[in-house]
């Protein structure tokens, strides 16, 4: 599962098309698919919205999951859409005005990540940077730490558990750490940050990259997630050998 990279995306549409009730040949077709969403086996693990809107693209087809009384809004306003006119920002404002009227943002596109290990490029720290593995993740006493909003931000989920952390550390100071959550049984997905001081000096690529190889030697697929914009966190996704494999945009509750 986790060493051929075609076989990688394979898997990645199966959970993929099961996140948005949708066929996985929906992915491989022009134009774009709208289902109702649904809680079904294999998914990933996060909670169905009451208001649930989502669109997903492995690069051709887009699927578009939404709560029933969205369907006909969506249907109208973007079921003529191409792909690349969905994701384009006149249309991500027009999904975004609309979800606004429940309390709403439209987040993303996300840039999603996989590695295996026919691709995966382990990195070494520099000198002075000494990286350890944690298994057990709720030792380390940092869930919710404001310093890692990326890695370890939230607190403890049963249903998102965070199942290995990398913590670098220079002369004794942690200088960042990588850590990853089961989204899935076949999918994980990596969060890192580096403390200020210590950037520009390769901790998120070995972090990462020490993430990665536990993760490929449990067969499980690594994922990772980036903004489109943020250049420097898709460099660390190279470094170690991850390439993009679809893109993501949905639906949050706006903060109070």
């Amino acid at each position: 599962m986790a060493t051929d990279f075609y076989a990688a995306l394979n898997t990645v549409k199966t959970v993929l098309a099961a996140d948005y009730a949708c066929q996985e040949s929906d992915f491989d077709a022009k134009g774009v698919v709208i289902h109702q969403a649904k809680e079904l086996p294999g998914r990933r693990n996060f909670p169905l919205r009451k208001n649930a809107f989502a669109a997903a693209t492995m690069g051709r087809g887009v699927a578009i999951a939404c709560s029933l009384e969205r369907l006909g809004w969506a249907d109208a306003n973007l079921s003529g859409l191409t792909r690349n006119e969905l994701f384009t920002q006149p249309a991500i404002k027009h999904m975004d005005d609309y979800v606004k009227q429940a309390g709403q943002y439209i987040a993303g596109p996300d840039l999603k990540h996989i590695c295996t290990k026919s691709i995966f490029r382990p990195q070494k720290p520099q000198d002075g940077t000494e990286i350890t593995l944690f298994e057990d993740v709720p030792a380390l006493g940092l869930y919710g730490d404001k310093r890692f909003p990326n890695s370890l931000g939230r607190g403890p989920n049963p249903g998102l558990p965070w199942m290995v952390a990398a913590v670098a550390k220079c002369g004794g100071e942690i200088a960042g750490i990588a850590a990853a959550s089961a989204e899935c049984d076949v999918m994980w997905q990596i969060g890192v940050d580096t403390m200020e001081p210590y950037r520009n000096r390769g901790i998120a690529k070995a972090t990462v990259s020490a993430v990665t190889a536990y993760i490929l030697e449990h067969g499980v697929i690594p994922c990772y997630s980036t903004f489109e914009s943020n250049a420097a966190s898709r460099a660390t996704a190279a470094s170690a050998g991850f390439k993009p494999v679809w893109v993501e945009l949905y639906a949050r509750e706006q903060q109070p």
